[in-house]
């Protein structure tokens, strides 16, 4: 079946990406912590001051700022204009999260608010889809494949350009924030930046690859779903 090759073909792509973009999971851990930069960062103030200078450097005041509790995931939602500040107390990296959250705010609205909704109608898609295949309503599953390949490349192309972009510029945001503040010395900066410059070459390769997997699971659960049927 034509299903079985598509199936094959994308388990293959998925374990490729591991290889070509080196995702290794144990030394992103090993990233994340680090007892002596974080005595540098709390020397800085509390994670919304933070980030409400920034904005105030990038000239973005009208942005909502939270600090949510219990997540580790901090994030710009566009469709509310808000910054939702993961608890990041005893994390180094926070500086660089934050300017990353702040970037997020300053990039192209309309570009920002198609990724949101288009990523909510790719979701809605599959998961309609995938009920009326099971119920076999819908019998042109190679059609279903197709289109679902083709909503996966649109929402890749547009959220890593976002994250990309976001995630390359906040390393120089918290540069000129530190260097704006003086809480720190030249030398626990510059010791700042060499590891935000780590985490960026493990990140930005294992945000691409994080991007792509979770499309083509989609992908591969429906076809999987359609060989079954």
């Amino acid at each position: 079946m034509e299903e079985i090759v598509y199936i094959i073909l994308l388990i293959l792509a998925i374990i490729l990406f591991k290889f070509v973009f080196k995702i290794n999971l144990k030394k992103t851990k090993e990233l994340t912590q680090n007892k002596e930069l974080e005595k540098i960062t709390d020397k800085f103030p509390e994670n919304v001051e933070v980030a409400k200078e920034m904005l105030d450097m990038l000239g973005n005041k009208g942005v909502k700022i939270e600090e949510a509790k219990d997540t580790g995931t901090s994030l710009y939602i566009a469709i509310t204009n808000k910054i939702s500040i993961a608890d990041m107390k005893n994390n180094y990296a926070r500086l660089q999260t934050i300017a990353h959250e702040c970037l997020h705010s300053c990039q192209d609205r309309t570009l920002l608010l198609f990724n949101f909704i288009f990523s909510n109608i790719n979701m809605i898609y599959f998961l309609v889809i995938t009920i009326l295949t099971l119920f076999k309503v819908v019998n042109n599953q190679i059609l279903q494949i197709a289109i679902l390949m083709l909503f996966t490349l649109v929402q890749f192309a547009v959220r890593s350009f976002l994250e990309i972009d976001a995630m390359t510029r906040a390393k120089f945001l918290a540069k000129e924030y530190m260097e704006k503040k003086k809480l720190c010395t030249e030398e626990e900066k510059e010791a700042l930046l060499a590891e935000y410059d780590k985490i960026n070459k493990v990140g930005i390769p294992f945000t691409i690859d994080n991007l792509l997997t979770n499309g083509l699971i989609r992908v591969l659960i429906y076809t999987i779903i359609a060989v079954i049927v």
